[in-house]
């Protein structure tokens, strides 16, 4: 069975909150989640991106808002499919599931954003669905709530600590980077 990357809502609304000073952790998520898919391209290895567009009309995330679209960098490439979701979990609407067991995937490398909210959702429901899932924990982008607390790291840790008890592996990007290449 294979392994692919689950590339989680790397949307412009990202790149908005950090650029209106909404507190970030860990401020190298972004580099790690480039590297991570330098490596995963130059292997061959799957790449699967999951977007989030709201039905909602004036919503930062409806398809029409250029806040919806792809951080430069992270959209896709010829074959790499797309998911778009207007839910939490990339599996509760989309045909991601499905997907993966045509393509006999059972491990999913999860990077994106944001880590307490569609992250988790996607791990738990993958994990859920009986896959392996696997959290880069360096790699995946958590803010602060309105008002600033919880901090953004504070949350980041306790979503990978409750994702780690029951649902998944946390690794960081070297210790990806050790994995895929054998050692």
């Amino acid at each position: 069975m294979a392994t692919a990357l689950l590339v989680v809502d790397m949307q412009n609304y990202v790149t908005d909150r950090m650029n209106q000073g909404v507190e970030t952790f860990p401020l190298n998520a972004t580099d790690n989640m480039r590297d991570i898919l330098e490596i995963f391209r130059n292997s061959m290895r799957p790449v699967i991106h999951i977007r989030h567009h709201s039905t909602e009309e004036g919503s930062l995330l409806h398809h029409s808002s250029p806040f919806s679209q792809p951080v430069t960098g992270f959209e896709e490439k010829h074959g790499e499919p797309v998911f778009v979701k207007n839910t939490s979990s990339a599996f509760s609407s989309t045909g991601l599931l499905t997907y993966l067991k045509k393509h006999q995937i059972s491990t999913c490398i999860v990077i994106g954003a944001v880590a307490g909210f569609c992250v988790t959702s996607t791990v738990r429901a993958g994990a859920d669905a009986g896959l392996n899932m696997t959290v880069i924990q360096d790699a995946v982008i958590s803010f602060a709530l309105n008002g600033g607390e919880p901090g953004a790291k504070t949350i980041l840790d306790i979503t990978l600590a409750l994702l780690a008890a029951d649902f998944a592996s946390v690794i960081t990007t070297e210790e990806l980077r050790e994995r895929l290449s054998g050692k």
